[in-house]
């Protein structure tokens, strides 16, 4: 059978045994996909490669607007890991990569880049950054100015509040220590 584990959220893993009958396959991947667990989720397929590609197909020809899916396997670790993104990320806009994320350039308010390694910002982070969003606490989240809405790394979540909040003016990075997300000088 296949296995489908929530790592952190929003990211759902869906593992496939080579010996999995496809038909049981999909049925379950249909009834999870009705229920209410798969809103909102992105998608990694893990196994067979012939049945991944299957399943990648089948989640995309589902008209279903709120699923998305990060590209690569896992298994698929020998491809471009480093994604360099050389603009401003602007209001709305979103980067998903399997890898690390560097941004020459600002990440705007309600941008967001979502990563399974490590961000790095060449400018100022106003938006949001979800760094080892497969549950990869050791990940870290590097800015320039770092000014976030939000800033998440593997499980643990860190909110701004209401009044923003202003960057010391000197390079900061963002990592787990001691079940917390703390800032501290690069």
């Amino acid at each position: 059978m296949i296995e489908i584990k929530g790592i952190t959220l929003p990211v759902v893993l869906i593992k496939v045994d080579q010996a999995d009958e496809e038909s049981d396959v999909f049925e379950q991947l249909d009834r999870f996909l009705n229920s209410k667990l798969s809103e909102g989720a992105y998608f990694l397929v893990e196994g067979d490669k012939s049945l991944t590609k299957k399943i990648e197909h089948f989640l995309t020809t589902k008209n279903l607007k709120n699923i998305k899916k990060i590209e690569k396997a896992l298994e698929e670790k020998s491809t471009k890991r480093l994604l360099v993104v050389e603009k401003h990320l602007r209001s709305g806009q979103k980067i998903e990569h399997n890898g690390d994320v560097l941004v020459l350039g600002n990440v705007n308010k309600d941008a967001q880049i979502v990563a399974t390694g490590n961000i790095v910002v060449i400018g100022t982070l106003r938006g949001v950054a979800v760094a080892g969003a497969l549950g990869d606490e050791s990940a870290v989240v590097v800015a320039l100015r770092m000014e976030p809405q939000q800033i998440r790394i593997g499980r643990k979540i860190a909110i701004s509040h209401e009044e923003e909040r202003v960057s010391p003016g000197y390079p900061e990075i963002a990592k787990v220590e001691d079940g917390a997300i703390i800032l501290e000088r690069v």
